[in-house]
């Protein structure tokens, strides 16, 4: 029975993304290519997501902040930290939304420096329809997650907090984080990993909120330089960063926000125009203790995938 509904799963999960890479109004941004003249760095290039802490950025571009403190941006639009991945490695980007479980994995094939880390909140959200009030209840339940990043590494705390075996959960890679809610909206899957806002729209919509990371150690998420992107240009990213942050919390700007949420974040309209604003917390320096953390976690799943072999 659980085989069958594997499967029923993947292919439902595949006529929903078909559907929605067919349909979709967002369109990426088209991909830098670099030649034999070199580059333009003169732009900082920047790789974002539908992440509250991308959100300051989105706000930079649309409000001519970036230009008015002297800095050149061009934002590349992604759905997926996979995506944003891909782009590191083919030089694509200067300045990327990642993490760090991500990042210590690319450090192996490209030139990348976490310098800026990101209070991003995750929450475990469960289909409401399901008779589960807490994660230990969850067995033969499907956990949608991104894998070997943030939200995989939060499910295994969840899981080993709850002594819950492994092999009782199963967890699908459903790397887009709007086709992640989408599923668990459409009821394709039990329950999902996710950030916010995304987390705050299924609430609102009755599913249930059975952990949430806010507050909690180690705040795995940050802003990473890539290959050109000097010590200067991070700083200057980080000025643009914090000064959007701060400006974003004026009431005066709830209008804008709300348009952003509806256009980058492809959130429903009503929901918008009903939604508390979160705030956005500017970014603060790379604790050690994360970084070992998330080194100590890749390593162990590492182990533990040639040890299935």
């Amino acid at each position: 029975m659980y085989k069958l509904r594997y499967s029923l799963f993947s292919i439902l999960y595949s006529l929903i993304l078909f559907s929605q890479v067919s349909c979709s109004h967002k369109q990426e941004a088209a991909q830098f290519e670099a030649d034999s003249t070199g580059i333009d760095t003169t732009v900082l290039r920047i790789a974002v997501m539908p992440a509250m802490n991308c959100l300051p950025v989105f706000y930079a571009e649309r409000t001519g902040l970036a230009d008015s403190l002297g800095v050149e941006i061009a934002l590349l639009r992604y759905q997926a930290q996979m995506d944003i991945d891909t782009a590191i490695v083919k030089g694509h980007v200067d300045i990327a939304f990642t993490d760090l479980i991500r990042s210590a994995r690319l450090a192996k094939q490209v030139s990348i420096d976490p310098f800026a880390s990101c209070d991003e909140p995750l929450s475990l959200i469960s289909l409401k329809t399901k008779r589960v009030k807490q994660v230990n209840q969850m067995k033969e339940q499907m956990i949608a997650v991104s894998r070997l990043s943030a939200t995989d590494y939060w499910c295994d705390r969840l899981l080993d907090s709850t002594h819950t075996n492994y092999d009782d959960i199963y967890r699908p890679q459903v790397n887009d984080v709007w086709l992640r809610a989408e599923m668990l909206r459409q009821g394709l899957i039990d329950a999902a990993m996710m950030g916010e806002p995304y987390a705050t729209w299924m609430t609102m919509l009755g599913h249930k909120r059975l952990f949430q990371t806010g507050g909690k150690q180690p705040r795995l998420y940050a802003w990473a330089a890539c290959r050109l992107a000097s010590k200067a240009r991070q700083k200057a990213f980080l000025n643009l960063l914090n000064e959007a942050t701060e400006r974003l919390t004026k009431p005066s700007e709830a209008p804008l926000l709300r348009d952003i949420l509806k256009q980058e974040y492809q959130l429903p309209p009503e929901l918008v125009d009903t939604m508390a604003l979160q705030p956005v917390r500017r970014p603060s320096a790379i604790r050690l203790a994360d970084t070992e953390e998330a080194d100590k976690w890749l390593s162990k799943k590492t182990i533990k995938k040639r040890a299935r072999r």
